[in-house]
């Protein structure tokens, strides 16, 4: 039913289309180009907006162009000039000044509660406009950015369909707190959980990356982690214009990429062989006894079972947008509506996403001006239904998929225990979820006299959630126990309310400009969350759809929650100019939040920056080749909450208690209230360089920064008998680092364009105070069993740290085993790690720093060439220094458990075989090659070729559309499609716990990644 709606909508938006083409005459236009100082200007790019027909002006400025429609666009572009566009009426000549650019200092950038001329800013701001985002076919903003903006970094934590990446920007501030930055949407603060699925990509105009104090204090306690400002696009005034229609449909093909590669059922029966003749011996130096039996002899009936085979597919994406934009003398509109349907590359796995999007602009009067932003998102995702560490790491290739009655097998051969099966997994299981948002902005704006703007906006942000999962009994996991089936309904319901009233005045005196911006805001976060889930199906017949009908009534749970948190804050912006030449930006926001107890609610955060345009100076305008240097400045202070919205509080929670022989329900304390807690406090310097060089064909952007983030808030120990732990104030982390964009212009001619764009980020990240204590243990980031864990806040040292004892190989001699004083314990072909104080015991004092998540640095480097239609763009992205935790290496590396094996193995120590290997000999018990080692840290570093797109600009006049279709593209793009690494299990950018702050870096069987191959359309009407 949703194909045949499309196709309906599909049919009346081109039936529009045709309805609104003319038949316009066309002409040649000629004229002369010269730039303000009445020079002629040769080598004029001359070309039909919307289209790849264009000339170029000869070397006394003339040009001449033929076959122009009388309702056409012509662009004019040269380096080092701006931009100028003239709409064709019943004139044939055309004489046009260029006008210097200034190196796109005229720029208009985006900052908080408002926009400002890149010549004045003061702030570190990053940009990534639409012509980034419009040459890559990527479902989620975060992916879009990756490698493309530098001081920020992101993170894809999983390969499924709508997994969201880890962004974060200039390192890790906080350790309870946010990490994430704050997403404002056309100036609606949509927080940093904003689930960005249900934005459309090609909505997208631009994208700021709000990065220093002075850019970030205006947000105040929201933008400690950095601030992304989006703006969606609009539609343009023109006077009796007609609607521009566009259509871009792409369609993607996805394949699992860097497959990782396990023991074949022959390899592992071999292996497992090879180990049950193994005898550790009474001396403990071991040795193989090959008149014992084989734990697998020939003649078995073995299964050789290729588990990844049976899960995968290819996964297929179709991405189909239609825009209608245009406007009038006092009004602009753009309306878009979007469809993503993916499968993915796991079998029964998915997103489907239905988009609309409404944004309009009217002058009610000359000084009156309103607006609104509204979007609809209707999502439906079928969650992955299969454990993948376990299908890769871990089921045996031995073991069958179903057993001789045709009902799944869900016995492990080896141990005899039940475990699941991912093909049972993907027939049986159901797991869905259903998010519908809104989110709307308006704005009202009255400017009584020039210079002052008085504006007020309202805001909201509605999210329905529904998460529906259904286990049925046939699973073969539940039939071994005669479970029955089970069901679990997750309803959660958010929504926020945001006013914004603010008045900004500019006045402009002599050779001084000040800009003034104060305002009041507040703004509602409310969550309503429930649950229910049963136990005891008789039968399937109804699943999840009616959770009573579950007969074991012991297992009925069901809960509610609701979460309230209010913000209010006085802000203000003063930006004074002097000529030009000597900026200053003062910025203080006052915040409230509901979260801090009475007399702690309010903190205030201020900022200070100031630039030098020396490109202005007379001492500077002899030296040509410097077009542009700007040197920039700023200190000031923001904050983070770090806490949840009762942390202030005492709770409670439900527990038993036995009277009088009798289970009765009780209530008690779960945690005691957390007082005098404040803000997290981040202090910030930042030392920056804009620079452009060669009449704008080199451009450099360079920021040095440190930050402070003190009275961190981390958790107490407090005794067992009074509740958990105690937040209090007591921690600091420090960041420091380097941003570096630049950007050369190699050739610029009519025909040939070619520019290259390198992005390079360097962040030093440590523990300065972590309350008086060394190192803390990281038990929420990740299983913590392994011996007192191997994830840890140490101070010195970066956020987290990796920590455990150093693998030094196997053990080759006897010799080597007495030198280290393990008889008994360590034997001849097995593992051997650095016993520090040679105690015979591994314990914490043998354990040390392994390594860090955290990149040195990390970056993107991306060339552009046209050739008259054709473009060939091209990226790297790459990140050195950082390492991986790969927890699958517990049981892939050894042999005397269950699990299956890394192809590894194959080069084990075999005795009189392949003795200097340092992968232990079969028979390795997970004891022995259990502890938190060197051996589970990999290097993480990587280049890949992220992206390959080619595209064309169909030359619709020789093609006879040019009456119906402005202009027409057509594009392939390759994702993915190199990738260096040394990683064991294929690709190094994983998170296991998704964007967890503090466990970014482990690796347990994450979704797999893809390499993907995209064909598409872009037609303009």
């Amino acid at each position: 039913m949703k194909t045949k709606k499309f196709e309906y909508l599909m049919v009346f938006i081109f039936g529009i289309v045709f309805s609104f083409q003319g038949f316009a005459q066309e002409k040649t236009i000629n004229g002369t180009i010269s730039d303000d100082q009445g020079f002629p200007l040769p080598g004029v790019t001359v070309i039909i907006k919307g289209t790849t027909m264009g000339t170029a002006s000869d070397v006394d400025g003339n040009y001449s162009l033929k076959n122009v429609p009388a309702d056409a666009v012509l662009t004019f572009s040269f380096v080092g000039m701006k931009t100028k566009e003239l709409a064709v009426t019943n004139e044939t000549n055309f004489n046009v000044v260029m006008e210097t650019d200034a190196i796109g200092l005229e720029e208009v950038v985006a900052i908080g509660y408002g926009v400002t001329k890149k010549r004045d800013l003061v702030s570190s701001v990053t940009s990534v406009d639409s012509e980034v985002l419009e040459n890559q076919p990527t479902p989620r903003i975060d992916q879009a950015m990756q490698g493309r903006a530098a001081g920020v970094s992101v993170t894809s934590t999983s390969g499924a369909p709508g997994a969201a990446a880890t962004v974060r920007i200039r390192g890790t501030n906080s350790v309870k707190g946010n990490n994430s930055p704050l997403y404002v949407i056309d100036g609606f603060i949509a927080g940093s959980d904003f689930d960005l699925n249900t934005l459309n990509v090609n909505d997208v105009k631009s994208i700021e990356v709000l990065k220093d104090a002075t850019a970030l204090s205006i947000y105040g306690t929201r933008g400690a982690a950095g601030v992304i400002l989006i703006t969606t696009k609009s539609g343009k005034r023109i006077s009796g214009g007609k609607p521009n229609i566009s259509f871009n449909h792409y369609t993607t093909v996805q394949t699992i990429a860097n497959n990782y590669e396990v023991l074949t059922g022959q390899d592992y029966l071999d292996y497992m062989n090879e180990a049950s003749q193994f005898i550790p011996g009474p001396n403990g130096f071991g040795y193989t006894d090959t008149s014992l039996p084989l734990e697998f002899p020939a003649g078995g009936n073995y299964a050789n079972t290729d588990w990844i085979g049976l899960v995968k597919q290819n996964g297929v994406i179709n991405n189909t947008d239609v825009s209608v934009s245009g406007g009038s003398n006092n009004m602009n509109y753009y309306v878009s509506f979007n469809r993503f349907d993916q499968k993915g590359v796991i079998k029964n796995s998915g997103l489907e996403r239905y988009s609309l999007r409404v944004n309009l602009d009217m002058d009610i009067s000359d000084k009156v001006r309103s607006g609104i932003r509204m979007s609809i998102a209707d999502i439906n995702q079928e969650n992955n239904k299969v454990e993948w560490d376990q299908t890769v790491n871990r089921l045996l290739s031995i073991r069958p998929v179903y057993n001789e009655d045709g009902t799944y097998n869900g016995i492990n051969p080896k141990s005899g225990r039940e475990e699941r099966n991912p093909v049972a997994d993907i027939n049986l299981r159901q797991d869905n979820r259903n998010t519908k948002k809104f989110v709307g902005n308006s704005y009202l704006e009255y400017e009584p006299i020039s210079g002052l703007r008085l504006k007020s906006t309202v805001g909201t942000s509605l999210t329905d959630f529904r998460e529906n999962q259904y286990l049925p009994g046939e699973l073969p996991e539940r039939m071994v126990y005669q479970l029955g089936g089970s069901a679990t309904v997750t309803q959660n319901r958010y929504r926020s309310i945001l006013n914004e009233n603010t008045i900004t005045f500019s006045k402009e005196l002599n050779d001084h400009r000040i800009t003034a911006l104060a305002g009041a805001t507040w703004q509602k976060d409310v969550a309503e969350t429930s649950g229910m889930s049963a136990s005891g199906f008789v039968n399937d017949a109804v699943g999840y759809n009616n959770i009573s009908l579950g007969s074991e009534q012991s297992t009925y749970i069901m809960n509610t929650g609701y979460v309230q948190r209010t913000f209010a804050s006085l802000l203000a912006r003063l930006d004074y100019s002097y000529r030009g030449k000597y900026l200053v930006t003062l910025v203080g926001r006052r915040d409230g939040s509901s979260v801090f107890e009475e007399g702690n609610k309010y903190a205030f955060f201020p900022s200070l920056g100031l630039a030098w345009n020396l490109h202005e100076e007379d001492f500077m305008k002899s030296v040509d080749a410097i077009s542009s240097l700007k040197l920039r400045t700023s200190y000031g202070i923001v904050g983070d909450q770090g806490v949840s919205p009762y942390n202030s509080l005492a709770t409670f929670t439900g527990t038993y208690n036995y009277f009088n022989q009798n289970l009765f329900n009780a209530i008690i304390i779960g945690d005691l209230p957390s007082s005098n807690l404040s803000w997290e406090t981040t202090k910030q310097f930042d030392l920056g360089m804009d620079l452009a060089l060669l009449n704008g064909r080199i451009n450099v952007e360079a920021d040095f920064y440190k930050k402070n983030t003190t009275d961190l808030l981390l958790e107490r120990k407090v005794p067992g008998t009074v509740g958990n732990n105690q937040l209090q104030n007591i921690g600091e982390i420090e960041n420091k680092g380097i941003d570096l964009n630049i950007r050369t212009m190699n050739v610029s001619k009519p025909d040939f364009f070619w520019e290259t764009t390198l992005v390079l980020s360097a962040n030093r990240n440590k523990v300065v105070d972590l309350g008086g204590v060394d190192w803390i243990q990281l038990d929420e980031a990740v299983d913590a069993s392994a011996n007192g864990g191997y994830m840890r806040l140490i101070v010195g040292e970066t956020v987290p740290t990796f920590y455990g004892v150093t693998y030094l190989g196997t053990y080759k001699n006897q010799e080597e085993i007495i030198a280290d004083g393990w008889e008994g314990k360590g034997f001849i072909g097995g593992p051997r790690f650095d016993d520090v104080n040679n105690d015979g015991e591994l314990t914490e004092a043998d354990r040390k720093v392994l390594g860090s998540p955290e990149p040195d640095f990390q970056g993107g480097l991306r060339n552009v060439l046209s050739y008259k239609g054709f473009t060939f763009d091209m990226f790297f992205q790459f990140t050195y220094g950082n390492e991986i935790l790969n927890r699958s290496r517990e049981t892939s590396l050894f042999g005397k458990n269950e699990f299956n094996l890394s192809t590894e193995v194959r080069n084990r120590w075999i005795e009189g075989v392949n003795e200097s290997s340092d992968i232990p000999r079969a028979g390795t018990s997970q004891g022995a090659f259990f502890p938190p080692s060197s051996i589970w840290v990999e290097d993480a570093s990587f280049l890949r070729l992220k992206q390959v797109t080619v595209s064309y600009d169909l030359p619709t006049s020789k093609i006879g559309f040019e009456k119906v279709i402005k202009s027409a593209n057509i594009y392939l793009t390759g994702n993915n499609l190199f990738l260096l690494s040394n990683f064991s299990q294929g690709d190094p950018e994983v998170s296991y716990l998704g964007t967890e702050s503090l466990a970014q870096g482990l690796y347990y069987g994450q979704y797999p990644y893809t390499r993907s191959f995209v064909a598409g359309i872009k037609l303009n009407f």
